[in-house]
Formats: structure tokens, sequence, C-alpha cells
């Protein structure tokens, strides 16, 4: 990528660098051509890689002096791992639509190396910062009209549970989700046991029937929500989060596989769909180093975990009054606001992929 940009900022000085001539109108549209499409090409990976290498307060400055134009990065503090926070509510349309029922925190590097991935069941009872009571912190993004508090609740309640800052966000709805799949051409997924939900979230607040075959099977956008979204099965939501893991893995896959320049159509639609359904603080600052990202790291390697499963048990499951009504919740084993147990998981999470 270095070289790239130094051969396209070699090429800006000597088209506006030089005494502008009258024949030469081509050339100059070429190099905007070629300047749009790095930049284009790059933001399209920072919306759609889980993982990226970011974090450093990086910098891309344009400057203008005459007319010559160029490409500089600058780069201040560092820190060994950053933190990517993701979130998938409903959207518009649906219920609960800004409700968090995906949260997942993926720890690495700077450099995007070593990452780990933790989901966090949106069953979770929380305090709500700041305050004296408790939910579900699936509920703190939508406890305000005002997406920025809502976030800062999240972000809040979050280090109480890991430890983590989050320096890097990501909020989509599933109408994002379903339009990416319709423009992968949809993906195939593997369904290890039967799924039959009769309890399925409708419009109108009603329920209808989704149910799924052991096997592979081919999905289109709509049907691949309903897989991701289902949690009426024996493991609950357990299983839910498991399904979000492959279909995440998935469209990385499908999406890393993307030819920059035969495949630039469809990765130019993919991101302007998944943009205009996407709240983020990633942007274009990132494109060095997310091209570092996607050359260097294997992204397959990235180890997902959630809390609270059968293999860490770290959470237990309870009954509860919220909004005058009964509700299944998770807590930690170690008691309501006891963090130490999970704080000491991820430690050795962490510790185990250095």
């Amino acid at each position: 990528m270095q070289e790239q940009l130094k051969e396209l900022n070699k090429t800006l000085r000597n088209d506006f660098g030089a005494e502008p001539k009258k024949n030469k109108p081509k050339n100059t549209f070429k190099n905007f051509i070629l300047l749009f499409l790095a930049i284009s090409v790059s933001i399209s990976f920072l919306s759609f890689s889980p993982y990226l290498e970011k974090l450093l307060k990086r910098e891309i400055i344009i400057s203008a002096q005459g007319q010559i134009m160029g490409l500089m990065f600058s780069s201040s503090g560092q820190k060994d791992r950053i933190n990517l926070l993701i979130l998938g509510i409903p959207g518009k349309g649906y219920q609960g639509e800004n409700m968090t029922d995906t949260i997942i925190v993926i720890n690495s590097t700077p450099k995007g190396e070593k990452p780990i991935g933790i989901s966090i069941p949106r069953d979770l009872m929380v305090r709500f910062p700041k305050q004296n009571y408790y939910t579900k912190i699936n509920a703190l993004f939508g406890s305000t009209e005002d997406r920025k508090q809502g976030l800062e609740s999240v972000k809040l309640s979050l280090k109480e549970i890991t430890g983590f800052d989050t320096d890097y966000f990501i909020v989509f709805d599933l109408e994002g989700i379903k339009n990416m799949i319709d423009q992968l051409g949809g993906i195939d997924v593997v369904v290890d046991n039967d799924i039959y939900d009769p309890k399925f979230p409708a419009p109108y607040d009603s329920y209808e029937i989704f149910s799924l075959k052991k096997g592979i099977h081919h999905l289109d956008g709509e049907t691949a929500l309903k897989f991701i979204r289902s949690r009426n099965t024996q493991e609950g939501d357990f299983s839910r989060i498991a399904r979000q893991q492959e279909v995440i893995n998935i469209l990385k896959n499908k999406i890393l596989s993307l030819n920059f320049f035969w495949d630039f159509p469809t990765i130019l639609k993919l991101w302007k769909s998944f943009g205009s359904h996407t709240y983020t603080n990633i942007d274009i600052t990132d494109i060095r180093y997310t091209w570092n990202l996607i050359n260097k790291t294997n992204l397959d390697t990235i180890k997902f975990d959630t809390l609270g499963d059968k293999e860490n048990n770290l959470l237990v499951n309870g009954e509860t009054i919220l909004d005058k009504e009964k509700t299944y919740i998770l807590k930690p084993r170690a008691g309501l606001d006891n963090y130490t147990e999970i704080k000491e998981y991820i430690k050795n999470l962490i510790n185990n992929q250095l």
C-alpha cells in the first residue's frame, strides 16, 4: 500500500505540480479517479472487516499548496491492545428497533494481530450506568433517543464487565445486513441441529414460524436474518450468538474474496448500502492501517468466546421483574456487579494469544 501511495503521490505531483497544460485533461481526470478508487475501496474494508487494525490517533492530511496535492500520514500515541465494539440492532420497522441483540468486542493489537472476539449475551443484567437500578444490557443503547448518549451507556457498562475502554465502534441494523447478503448473492451456512421457532417475531407485534432442517443451506438476506435472530431453541441466546459468529465469518470471507478492480461495482454498492445503515466512528483516517491488516493478518485466526457458555460457565440464569413483567436474565456467577472472574477470564484469553 505504501508503494501504491508513493506512486499515487508521484503521479499527482507530476500532474498538479507543473504548469497546467491545455492538452492534458485526460490525465487529470484519471488521477482523480485513481484517488477516488483508492479511498473508496479502503473505506469499504473499514466497514466490512469486524476486526480491523485500527487505533493510534491517525490522520490523513490532504495538503494543497498552489497546484501541489499529496497524501501524508501522521500518528500519535499507541496502545498494546485496542478494542472494537460491534452492536447490532433490529432497526426501524422491527420490534425493539434499538435493542442491541448483538454485542461483540474485538480485542487485538494495534496492527490487528492476535485478535479475540468476546460476545456478550443480551440478557445480562447490569446496573444502569450512574443510576441505582438494573436492566438488561441490550436495553442500554435504546434507553434514550440520543444515540451518542445511549452508546456511552453501553461503553461504560462494558468497561465495568470487561475492563476494556472502547476505541472504535460500529452500530449496524438488520436492513444493512440483509442488503449486504443479497448483494453478495446469498450465503451458505451449516445448520448443526434442526431449528423450529414457532414464536419468531413478525410485524404488528405478531409471531410466525421459522424452521430450518439440519444440513447445508443457501440463504438469502431475509432468511439469513431469521437464522441469526431466532432464539427459541434449546440453548436459547447462546445458540443464536453462535449463529451470529458463523455468519460474521462467512461474510468476512466473501467480502475479502472480492477483487478490488473486477468487483469494484459490488464493493461500491456494499459500501453505500451498509454505510446508510451504520453508525460508527471509523473513518478514512485508518486507510493505511486497514490495508496493512488486510495484507498481513490471517483473519481466520480470530478466536470467538461467549461469556456464560458451557465452556466457561461465568454466568448463571434466573428470573426477575422488569417493566412489571417476569423476564429471563443472566448474571455473573460471582453475583450482581461482581465481574472479577470475568475480567480474569478475559485476561487469560488475551495472554493465551500473546
